[in-house]
């Protein structure tokens, strides 16, 4: 049984299928009839068309036997005929034959001795019993038809007289096409005569029909020819025909038939037009039906809805919201009962709230309240797929503050930390709460990264000023922890732990505020020694350059490539981005790497335009670096010095750096444009940047990250987005690169999509420096490559490409 999710749907569909069962019931008997009357038209016109085809035949013969009249009258034909003059006979049959049109012709005497003939053969053997019959059937009115000679001829006999009959001429009138064509003519059906002789079966004569339909139509003849019926339905090539079957000529060795043909197509064809049409005003009937059923169900069902509706929001806990239903039935009278239960309801949630969800010291919500107003706020955020803040602040030496001036000192203390907390909010909807005696916790619906941190610097600078508590000036020094969802994580636990991570990470480092990223996780000590051993590594050159192919995705011709980096540990082997990268960005050492970077790349498009290869490298900066506002300089030296023009070096920042900093990485960023470098906004879509600010920046590339590339040829959403952003980055005149292409499907769908470059590990997994000439080789030749990277190292490689430092 079908099961529906709304009232109104189980109603429509009641009454749609009534209604269609109705109309179908009145459509098939339609069908049927309208079947049955273009048979019976079928039929009447099949026997309307043997009266005429018999009519023809007697008229034919009447006016055949007055022509032959002539020739018997004739003084001259009979005194030959009383002299036995056998040559003018055939003379004059011969002659009179061809002025009629008659195939045969002979004379024979009223005692059958003299036997004279036109035709060659066997005839004149078997004329005496053919002249019987035919003197015997004309006499009787009946037409005569006979076979001479394997062929079929209307017989005509006339009788010679002088006075008194003593002779008969017989004209023979071949049964042909020209017959066939009069008789069709008249009666618009097709004809055909068949016959079947002693020496041959059954075989067509003369027809109307074409030739395939004949064929099928002597084999059709020949299984149904014995049964007795006045009317044969067949089928002939997927059509239904009527079939006349009449016998002009049978004898035991011989039999000769005219079939009349009539297809029913021509009477169905009409009122298969007239049943269509019923059936199309049956199906927009069917429609105002159904569009007049579905208006009356929702009006019907609306009240209802919107009951369900409210009882859903007291369900999410939603009392405030009163119900209001303009019914006066027994839907109305439930509206009214539910209102009552809501209130009921609220005022207890109320007491509730107040007992256990509120701080009593500064009126602001608990840390249960809290989380769950969080855990809220997820799921409306999951829904509507935006981001929002965690922010949770201490107070530095709070409990020397509360102990040297008293607990009433420190507790207006926490009292106007509260409030200044609060008033600073952005909306309504946010939430500030104590968390614990010198913890705070805000919360900021639909805010990113940037939002949060200029939060948080607001609220740094009101207290950078003394706060006066109770008529006393005091310095306050706060710590601030900042997590995003869903970056930093899905669930209100993991926000508030990697927030209170960010919170411990300020107060040592006694940063203003910091937010969160993986690299706060690592264990401090091996933190420690790996940043002791990534100095060495920079200096004892154990960093090593990979190159990960770029193409154009139309042409697929080479364009160069992006250059990643990866650390051969003397110890602990190969060393992947991610695992060093977030605390370099930490310590500031992400500046030398970059420097290392920049200097191996350079290094490298100089040798392998020395060798002929002239391409790009694109190398990727990291917050730090946008924030260095030396770095134009060093660049501009790096390219004096290997000689190598500014377009040969592509830089590639993320959404993330640029919003760290944004005036900073601003002025950075248009000073490395105004040196003519490439710029790139990498790994575009993972972040929340404006993309009002990314028009302004004189950027030349956006990068779609991969997580939208890899499986868009399975997955509309991402195909769609991608669609979206190259048309949006060339309306904004920028060149648009993919990454993550894994398969020759996605490269194909985004050549249709104007997509300008590509990279993956379809095109070519990151590679040694070394290996890049021998990938262009193999690519340039076949378009297909598949180099292990690992085989020129002596230990394992597994590469990880692409890693950007975490915003």
């Amino acid at each position: 049984m079908i099961q529906f999710k709304h009232i109104r749907s189980r109603i429509a569909f009641t009454f749609l299928s009534v209604v269609v069962a109705i109309q179908l019931a009145g459509l098939l008997p339609l069908k049927y009839a309208l079947i049955k009357h273009a048979n019976q038209l079928a039929e009447e016109q099949m026997n309307v068309g043997e009266r005429v085809f018999v009519n023809l035949l007697q008229h034919n013969t009447q006016s055949l036997k007055q022509a032959t009249q002539v020739l018997a009258a004739d003084f001259g034909f009979r005194d030959a005929v009383a002299s036995n003059d056998a040559e003018t006979i055939k003379s004059a049959l011969e002659s009179y034959q061809g002025r009629i049109h008659a195939q045969v012709a002979y004379y024979i005497s009223n005692s059958e001795e003299l036997v004279i003939g036109t035709v060659d053969g066997n005839f004149e053997n078997d004329a005496r019993e053919d002249v019987r019959q035919a003197i015997s059937q004309n006499q009787n009115g009946t037409l005569k038809f006979d076979i001479v000679d394997g062929k079929p001829y209307q017989l005509i006999t006339v009788p010679v007289k002088a006075p008194d009959v003593i002779g008969w001429i017989v004209m023979g009138f071949a049964v042909d096409g020209r017959l066939a064509d009069q008789i069709k003519q008249l009666t618009h059906l097709d004809v055909a005569f068949l016959q079947k002789t002693a020496q041959r079966d059954w075989q067509l004569t003369s027809g109307t029909g074409t030739n395939r339909l004949s064929n099928v139509l002597v084999k059709t003849v020949s299984d149904v020819y014995h049964q007795k019926l006045s009317l044969h339905k067949v089928d002939l090539q997927g059509q239904t025909y009527h079939l006349k079957i009449r016998s002009l000529h049978e004898t035991k060795d011989e039999v000769l038939l005219v079939v009349l043909q009539g297809s029913v197509a021509p009477f169905t064809h009409d009122l298969n037009e007239l049943f269509q049409s019923m059936v199309v005003l049956t199906f927009v009937g069917v429609l105002i039906f159904a569009a007049l059923i579905s208006y009356v169900s929702r009006k019907t069902t609306e009240p209802i809805a919107e009951l369900v509706k409210n009882a859903d929001e007291i369900a999410m806990g939603n009392y405030e919201k009163e119900i209001h239903i303009n019914s006066t039935d027994e839907v109305g009278y439930l509206g009214k009962a539910l209102n009552s239960m809501r209130e009921a309801v609220l005022q207890r949630t109320l007491r509730i709230q107040r007992l256990a969800f509120n701080d009593e010291l500064t009126g602001l919500s608990n840390r249960l309240a809290f989380t769950q107003g969080l855990s809220q706020s997820i799921i409306r955020h999951a829904e509507t797929q935006q981001s929002l803040s965690v922010i949770v602040i201490n107070i530095h030496r709070f409990k020397p503050i509360n102990k040297t001036l008293g607990r009433d000192f420190g507790d207006d203390l926490l009292r106007h930390v509260g409030q200044v907390l609060k008033q600073n909010v952005f909306s309504e909807d946010d939430v500030v709460a104590r968390l614990d005696a010198d913890g705070f916790a805000v919360l900021l619906q639909h805010t990113d990264q940037a939002k949060a941190t200029k939060y948080a610097e607001k609220i740094n600078r009101i207290f950078d000023m003394p706060v006066n508590v109770q008529g006393q000036a005091i310095d306050v020094r706060i710590a601030i922890g900042i997590a995003l969802y869903p970056e930093h994580g899905v669930s209100e636990e993991a926000l508030l732990n990697h927030a209170e991570t960010a919170l411990h990470e300020s107060k040592i480092k006694k940063a203003d505020w910091i937010v969160y990223n993986t690299a706060l996780e690592i264990d401090q000590s091996e933190t420690l020694t790996l940043i002791s051993d990534l100095k060495e590594a920079i200096q004892k050159d154990q960093l090593l350059l990979y190159i990960q192919p770029k193409i154009d995705v139309k042409t697929r011709k080479t364009l160069g490539g992006e250059a990643l980096i990866r650390w051969v540990h003397p110890e602990k082997g190969m060393i992947f981005p991610d695992q060093f990268i977030p605390f370099a960005e930490q310590t500031g050492i992400i500046s030398e790497i970059t420097n290392w970077m920049l200097q191996r790349a350079c290094q490298v498009l100089a040798d392998y335009r020395s060798q002929g290869l002239y391409m790009s490298l694109a190398v990727n900066l990291s917050t730090r670096d946008l924030n260095n506002m030396q770095l134009p300089e060093q660049i501009e030296a790096l390219l004096k010095t290997h000689r190598l023009d500014a377009k040969a070096l592509k830089l590639e920042i993320t959404e993330g750096s640029l919003m760290q900093d944004p005036e900073r990485a601003e002025t950075v960023v248009r000073k490395l444009a105004m040196m003519g470098l490439h710029l790139a906004i990498d790994d575009f879509g993972t972040g929340y940047s404006s993309l009002a600010y990314l028009r302004q920046l004189p950027v030349q590339e956006l990068k779609i990250d991969r997580s939208f590339v890899m499986f868009m040829d399975k997955n509309a959403g991402d195909a769609s987005i991608v669609k979206s952003t190259i048309d949006l980055a060339h309306n904004l005149g920028l060149t648009v690169v993919a990454e993550g292409i894994e398969n020759e499907e996605v490269l194909a769908q985004l050549a249709k999509l104007g997509c300008n470059e590509g990279q993956g590990y379809f095109i070519g997994k990151p590679m040694p420096e070394k290996d890049f000439s021998i990938w262009l080789e193999r690519w340039e030749g076949q378009n297909e490559i598949d180099i292990d990277i690992g085989d020129d190292l002596s230990f394992a490689i597994n590469p990880l490409d692409g890693f950007n430092p975490p915003a």
